[in-house]
Order: C-alpha cells, then sequence, then structure tokens
C-alpha cells in the first residue's frame, strides 16, 4: 500500500497553493502522479466503497484542515 506521505508529497508538488481546489481535481492529480498498488485500488471494507487510496486522501485532507494544515472552503475570507 502507498504510505500516506508518498500521497502527501504528491499533492504539495502538483497541486496550487493558495487556492481552493475540488477534490475531484486532487484525487485526479494523486491518480496521475502516484504509483498505485493492488492494494490500494481495493475497496476499503465494502465492495461499493471508494478504493482505500481515495478514502487515505480524504482522510488526509480532513487531518490537516482540522490540524491547521489546510484551511478549507469555509474558512476562506468572503470576497465583495
Amino acid at each position: 500500500m502507498t504510505d500516506n506521505a508518498t500521497m502527501w508529497k504528491a499533492m504539495a508538488m502538483y497541486l496550487p497553493k493558495k487556492t481552493w481546489i475540488p477534490l475531484s481535481d486532487i484525487l485526479a492529480t494523486v491518480r496521475a502522479r502516484v504509483p498505485l498498488d493492488k492494494e490500494d485500488l481495493e475497496c476499503r471494507g465494502s465492495r461499493s466503497g471508494p478504493p482505500r487510496w481515495e478514502s487515505n486522501v480524504r482522510r488526509m485532507l480532513r487531518t490537516k484542515t482540522r490540524t491547521g494544515g489546510l484551511r478549507s472552503r469555509k474558512s476562506q475570507p468572503d470576497k465583495d
């Protein structure tokens, strides 16, 4: 299974900084830039759920947002 540090490094390297990025773009970047193995592509828990690597990316983003490493779209100041 690909470690989270490898996925985080790809996101930090290939995604734009200081701008909101749709989750679909984040996932597409990781899918394109990180060599995912068979275990990464397995569904987590149920057969209909997302692959493990997608769940890991979502969890990393939530954790980084909670700990202050990222700002969520909700925390962005309103632009008038």
